[in-house]
């Protein structure tokens, strides 16, 4: 029996994410807010890039706006960046289902660069320091989302369906690897995390099962063909997808940094 065990844990998140969302819906105050700013238990909390935006395009500066961005900052830095895309965001559970139909589907077989996404957050701060206008806020799926959980809206739903109708017949996951503005911002966050996916060189046998299972399997290359013992690119999502996959126990996580040895056999040159 293949127990998923990161898998389910991952879902459990996911689900546990969309039900504080909704929570204020039966008069519960644990949660309220949404993703862009929210408070948990009384924690205020703010997303990074949402304070960017009022940064930058209102000119606001709020000591206690700013304290709580550096909370949601600091608790993703330490949970590898991009854990906020596959654990957190809603829009990444909505992509990860369409994307198992667009697979039995055999549609959307095309693939974006992953280098996108940090041109769209370079363009979203471009357009809110000239117009003042919240961009991402305002066109963002996951605010879209968020917003229709809490107010039980669904007309707003129709870009994310127009979104996951691109995935299924052109590209996949088009938005969460590529063109998210938050996801970007992320990326460039986890590429310094300490939390990492390594990698045991002796114990691979080469199968690919991790590369099949993974949403951005870019970011595996370095390990799978030089030997590299971490994962150390910022798109990695700590989806942890490669761990329940791999029969060989050849990937794990790993916390702090490893150098990447001279003496490890680059195969592309055959040699060392």
């Amino acid at each position: 029996m293949n127990f998923k065990r990161w898998g389910i844990a991952r879902c459990a998140v996911q689900l546990l994410m969309i039900a504080l969302l909704a929570s204020p819906l039966a008069g519960l105050a644990i949660f309220t807010g949404n993703l862009a700013a929210a408070e948990l238990l009384g924690l205020p909390l703010a997303d990074p890039l949402a304070f960017l935006q009022a940064l930058l395009g209102g000119r606001v500066f709020v000591l206690s706006y700013l304290f709580s961005a550096l909370l949601v900052v600091g608790f993703y830095f330490l949970l590898g960046g991009r854990t906020f895309c596959g654990w957190v965001c809603p829009v990444g559970l909505v992509t990860e289902l369409a994307d198992r139909l667009r697979r039995k589907l055999g549609t959307g077989t095309q693939t974006l660069p992953l280098t996108l996404n940090r041109w769209s957050l370079a363009l979203v701060l471009l357009v809110v320091m000239a117009t003042g206008v919240p961009l991402f806020e305002l066109l963002s799926p996951i605010g879209i989302i968020s917003r229709a959980i809490v107010f039980a809206a669904l007309l707003p739903l129709l870009l994310v369906a127009a979104i996951l109708l691109m995935e299924l017949l052109v590209a996949r996951r088009v938005w969460c690897r590529s063109l998210c503005p938050l996801g970007g911002f992320y990326s460039l966050l986890a590429a310094f995390s300490p939390l990492r996916i390594g990698f045991v060189a002796e114990q691979c046998t080469h199968c690919n099962d991790c590369l099949k299972v993974c949403p951005v399997e870019e970011v595996l290359q370095p390990s799978l063909e030089l030997n590299h013992p971490q994962v150390v690119a910022g798109d990695c999502t700590r989806c942890m997808a490669c761990l329940d996959a791999c029969p060989a126990k050849a990937l794990k996580i790993s916390i702090g940094y490893q150098p990447v040895s001279r003496d490890v056999t680059d195969p592309l040159k055959g040699g060392r």
